[in-house]
């Protein structure tokens, strides 16, 4: 779900390129985990189910899509980068870099860490 505040984030501080990165992004997370909900954490756009899902930072040369339980993926695209308990990261310099299975492979593994199975 669209969130105003991510769109006056997205203008303000983007690169048009950037800007074509993250609405390409923003389409794959809607298509992927249609209940995940747009929200600002921590000063940046971020996808989140009962906690959050991915957040997004931009520098000056890239957007880094940061999965907050990214550590437990199981990463078969090698794409992620980090070596900490729990995050694992994503570098985007273009719209080129955006692979699309790993990104929903990605979405996917966080939404079901966020939604773990009922014990039995």
């Amino acid at each position: 779900m669209r969130n105003k505040d991510v769109d006056v984030f997205a203008e303000a501080r983007l690169t048009p390129e950037q800007r074509e990165i993250f609405e390409t992004l923003r389409r794959i997370v809607e298509e992927t985990v249609p209940t995940a909900h747009e929200v600002i954490s921590g000063g940046s756009p971020a996808w989140q189910g009962h906690r959050i899902l991915a957040t997004v930072s931009a520098t000056p040369t890239h957007l880094t899509v940061l999965f907050e339980r990214g550590a437990s993926f199981t990463d078969e695209h090698w794409l992620l980068e980090g070596t900490g308990f729990n995050t694992r990261h994503l570098k985007l310099t273009s719209a080129d870099d955006l692979q699309d299975d790993a990104i929903r492979d990605y979405l996917g593994q966080a939404a079901a860490l966020d939604n773990p199975p009922a014990r039995d």
